[in-house]
């Protein structure tokens, strides 16, 4: 009787233990972002946390943190326990931070797991309303004349628009003034005060201020025109081949068990895919990517071929 009793208690432990593994998640999940509340890439987690939530059956809590060109959020993610409950939700910051910074406190390889890759947001060159040139064709050596003189806006060192910024200077062969603010919202507002001149960014932040006609737009950095802001050209249509779109990804911290793994990739799949959410991400100019590149096998080679590809870019350019 005692040995059926023990038995029945095993039996009952092991059933209990593999039935609350099942029950993932079983409380919140926090995904941690790389920027300010209302910022680009908030707008887009907060959209891809709540289909998250729902296809998980649990809470999806975002959480800003903000700061170091995206560093402090990947740090903290970097470092957490590795059980699902804290992700990462990174743009194409999490691949350029190496070549940018001197010194990180993780190894972006070793210390992060891919889940799968899931929006994309095209750039869009902008510039104060009174600014002279009226098109790309007049804008270029407009810029080329004034070098220096040019106040070019960005949301901060490491940031997206900073990036973008650079590598139009590196196109045109020029070096401007660059400006760093704290996201943004500041710097476009500065921009149509009239205090800087241009900026490269987020279709997803410049898009309103675009509409509203507070600042001038000069063309989007995409292979076509986007259905958000159909009047704007494209920089390429214009003769100007610069294209750049940022990318966002899932991540979990390392050595996160490969079930949970799966099963936030399939859950990440399967939000990219719905119809209410990608009607949601358009209004900011964001699209969903093919679901084949939402898997973490896929994910992981691109990253790494996108740390590859920023390393030998900046290979000369100095540290911060």
């Amino acid at each position: 009787m005692k040995r059926i009793l023990i038995a029945a208690l095993v039996a009952f432990g092991l059933a209990s233990g593999a039935q609350a593994g099942d029950k993932y998640p079983s409380h919140p999940i926090t995904m941690v972002v790389p920027g300010p509340a209302g910022g680009a890439i908030d707008n887009v987690a907060r959209i891809i946390a709540e289909g998250m939530a729902e296809k998980l059956g649990g809470n999806v809590l975002v959480l800003n943190a903000d700061g170091a060109g995206g560093t402090l959020a990947t740090n903290r993610v970097a470092h957490a326990a590795p059980d699902g409950y804290t992700l990462l939700f990174h743009h194409i910051g999490v691949a350029t931070a190496p070549a940018l910074y001197a010194k990180l406190p993780y190894d972006t390889l070793k210390d992060l797991a891919p889940i799968g890759l899931s929006t994309e947001v095209p750039m869009i060159v902008v510039g104060r309303k009174d600014l002279p040139p009226r098109n790309v064709k007049e804008l270029i050596p407009y810029l080329k004349k004034q070098g220096s003189h040019i106040m070019l806006a960005t949301a901060g060192p490491g940031n997206v628009s900073d990036l973008c910024g650079t590598l139009l200077m590196w196109k045109l062969g020029d070096t401007f003034t660059t400006i760093p603010y704290r996201g943004s919202p500041p710097a476009l507002i500065d921009m149509m005060s009239g205090r800087v001149d241009l900026m490269c960014d987020q279709t997803s932040t410049a898009a309103s201020q675009v509409k509203a006609g507070g600042v001038k737009p000069y063309g989007v950095a995409s292979a076509a025109r986007l259905p958000l802001l159909p009047d704007v050209p494209t920089l390429a249509e214009q003769g100007f081949d610069f294209q750049f779109s940022i990318w966002q990804g899932l991540y979990a911290p390392a050595k996160t068990p490969p079930d949970i793994i799966a099963r936030l990739s399939a859950a990440l799949r399967d939000v990219i895919q719905m119809d209410s959410i990608r009607k949601r991400l358009e209004v900011y100019g964001v699209t969903t990517v093919d679901p084949a590149r939402a898997t973490p096998q896929a994910h992981a080679a691109f990253l790494k071929q996108q740390l590859k590809k920023w390393a030998d870019l900046y290979k000369e350019t100095p540290k911060q």
